[in-house]
């Protein structure tokens, strides 16, 4: 350590549950943080949205406030135009039929406020909570595993 100090060395246990909690961590952050968008009236004020996602992922566009007309370039270049929906109705969903980029397009009828997501399937939502799951447990297997084999430290009485 600097100005002449040592530290004694990390135990792998330690590393191994550090990152298994981090993992874990990040990710219940990275997945419920959603900073909702505000968009405008008319068409000057549109929203597009690019994401490059697979057959069978679900892009859920949820309304807080106002109504919007949600759309869909598809990779096929098809367009695909929604109704208006408003936060009464509360959400609108889109399940890709094709794998590709995905443009969506949320036009502002009014003054709105959104939320938006993408679930791309159990696999990728989820399978990182998994794995720090596992490093975490190991981890914890290994510090409890390493408690039995310390010395027990005792004072003897003459």
């Amino acid at each position: 350590m600097g100005a002449g100090g040592g530290a004694p060395p990390v135990k792998g246990e330690d590393v191994m549950i550090l990152i298994g909690s981090s993992i874990i961590l990040i990710m219940l952050i990275m997945q419920t943080w959603v900073n909702p968008t505000t968009i405008g009236e008319g068409s000057e004020n549109e929203f597009t949205i690019k994401y490059d996602i697979s057959k069978g992922d679900t892009f859920t566009l949820e309304i807080t406030e106002g109504v919007v007309r949600p759309g869909v370039y598809t990779p096929s270049g098809d367009w695909i135009l929604s109704g208006d929906v408003d936060s009464d109705q509360g959400n609108w969903e889109y399940t890709a039929k094709e794998s590709g980029i995905h443009s969506f397009v949320i036009l502002g009828m009014e003054e709105s406020e959104i939320k938006y997501s993408l679930s791309r399937g159990i696999i990728f939502d989820y399978g990182l909570y998994l794995l720090g799951g596992v490093i975490l447990i190991f981890g914890v297997l290994k510090r409890i595993d390493a408690k039995k084999d310390e010395p027990v430290e005792a004072i003897l009485d003459d």
